[in-house]
C-alpha cells in the first residue's frame, strides 16, 4: 500500500491535526505498493518517498515520490515527481515530474461514443489498443494576492500558473479492433509539447487534508511544431473542488465541476483526459466515473460533476499511529460531445459506495464500488477521488 506523506494534494479526509514534539522534519518511507481498478487489473510495486516540513500542520516544503508499478495485464506506470514549495519565502510552488508508462490494454470505445453497450464484454480485445508514453513537465506557480483568514475560514492564495510539458505516444491498433476500423489508414503516434498558462485558488484548509475550503484551477494548453509537436491543437480545462464541513469536522461532503475543451488536431490520448493541475483520466475510471469503464467516453468537449459524501466516525490508536475509518457515498454526472451544441444531449450518471481507511491523517486507502447502467468497478486504490 502507498503511505506516502502528501498522498494526493487533493485529498481530503476531516481531521484536526497536531503537533507532535520532538519529530523531525525529514521524513523518507520506502513501502510497497498495491493498486487494483477495472481494465488494469491488480498492480504491484514499490515506491520510495521523502518530505519535509518543519512542523506537523504545516504544508511540505519539499515532496519526492518515486515509484513503479506493474499490472497483472502487463500495464506498467512508472514515475517520479517532486514539488518545492516556499522554498523562496514567496508562497511560491515549482513542480517536475517525469513518466513512463506502457498499457497494452489501452481502452478505445470510440469518439463520442453515447452509444448503450450494455451486456456487452466492454474488455474484449476489439476496445483495446496498445500505448507507450513517456514524457514529464515542469511547472512553477507565483503567488498574485492573498486573503486572509477570517474566523473558521481559512486564507486563500490565488497564484498564476505556467509551465512546459512533453510526452511521446506509440499507438498500435490491434488486429479487427474499434481503433484499427475506425483509423484504418491513421498514423496515431504522436509527441505533445505544451506550453500551459492559467490561474489557481487555493483556499483549503489544510493542503493534504482538507475539511472546508476549495480548490480551483483554470488553465490553458498550446502546443504545436513550435512546441516540438507532432500537430497543432490546445486544450483549455476547468476544475472547481469545493469542500464542506457538515456540522462535525468528521463529516464533509466534497463536490467537483470539471470542464475540458479541446480544438485543432488533438491527438488520441488527450481526447480521453481531463487537463488541469492533476491531468487525469475521463470520462471513466478512478477519479471520474467510477461506474464506468476506463476513458468509456472521449471527445473534444468533456464536463463532469461528482458529489461525494464522507463520513469517518472511528479513530483508533496504534502505537504510535492514529487510524481513522471511514464510509462515502457519492453520485458521478458527464457529458461528453464533438460539438458545443450537442454536449447536453446525453448525459451519463454513475454512483456508488465505498470505505476509506486513514493512517496519521495523511495517507488514505480506499475501496470504492462504482455503479452505472453499463458496467461496475471495484476499486482498490491510494488517493481520493479528488
Amino acid at each position: 500500500m502507498r503511505w506516502s506523506w502528501l498522498t494526493h494534494p487533493l485529498s481530503p479526509t476531516p481531521s484536526q491535526y497536531q503537533s507532535r514534539k520532538g519529530k523531525s522534519p525529514h521524513r523518507v518511507l520506502p513501502l510497497p505498493s498495491v493498486r487494483s481498478q477495472p481494465g488494469v487489473g491488480l498492480m504491484l510495486g514499490a515506491n520510495i518517498s521523502y518530505a519535509y516540513r518543519r512542523h506537523e500542520g504545516d504544508p511540505n516544503r519539499i515532496y519526492m515520490i518515486l515509484e513503479s508499478r506493474v499490472s497483472l495485464k502487463k500495464v506498467q506506470d512508472h514515475s517520479f515527481f517532486i514539488r518545492l514549495r516556499d522554498l523562496l519565502r514567496r508562497e511560491e510552488v515549482f513542480e517536475l515530474g517525469v513518466l513512463g508508462y506502457v498499457d497494452p490494454v489501452f481502452p478505445y470505445f470510440g469518439i463520442g461514443n453515447n452509444t448503450n453497450l450494455e451486456g456487452i464484454d466492454l474488455q474484449a480485445r476489439y476496445y483495446q489498443a496498445h500505448l507507450n508514453t513517456v514524457g514529464g513537465s515542469l511547472t512553477y506557480q507565483h503567488p498574485l494576492w492573498l486573503l486572509p483568514a477570517r474566523g473558521d475560514k481559512p486564507a486563500g492564495l490565488l497564484r498564476s500558473y505556467a509551465g512546459l510539458a512533453y510526452y511521446a505516444d506509440r499507438v498500435r491498433a490491434y488486429d479487427n479492433s474499434l481503433l484499427l476500423a475506425e483509423h484504418p489508414a491513421a498514423d496515431l503516434n504522436a509527441r505533445r509539447g505544451l506550453i500551459r498558462v492559467g490561474l489557481t485558488w487555493d483556499r483549503r484548509d489544510n493542503e493534504w487534508s482538507p475539511g472546508k475550503g476549495s480548490l480551483f484551477d483554470v488553465i490553458v494548453d498550446n502546443a504545436g511544431p513550435w512546441t516540438g509537436s507532432t500537430d497543432a491543437w490546445g486544450r483549455f480545462s476547468a476544475n472547481f473542488r469545493t469542500y464542506w464541513t457538515l456540522g462535525v469536522d468528521k463529516l464533509v461532503l466534497a463536490h467537483r465541476l470539471s470542464f475540458d475543451a479541446l480544438w485543432g488536431d488533438a491527438p488520441l490520448v488527450p481526447l480521453g483526459e481531463f487537463g488541469g493541475l492533476l491531468t487525469t483520466d475521463g470520462l471513466g475510471g478512478a477519479a471520474a466515473g467510477r461506474g464506468w469503464m476506463r476513458r468509456r467516453y472521449i471527445g473534444r468537449l468533456k464536463a463532469f460533476g461528482s458529489l461525494e459524501l464522507r463520513f469517518e466516525p472511528l479513530e483508533l490508536k496504534v502505537r504510535r499511529h492514529t487510524l481513522g475509518i471511514g464510509l462515502k457515498g457519492f453520485v458521478d454526472l458527464g457529458v461528453v460531445a464533438e460539438r458545443m451544441q450537442d454536449l447536453p444531449k446525453h448525459w451519463h450518471v454513475s454512483g456508488g459506495t465505498g470505505l476509506q481507511v486513514i493512517w496519521d491523517r495523511f495517507a488514505v486507502l480506499r475501496l470504492d464500488a462504482g455503479f452505472s447502467r453499463e458496467s461496475f468497478g471495484i476499486y482498490f486504490i491510494n488517493e481520493h477521488a479528488f
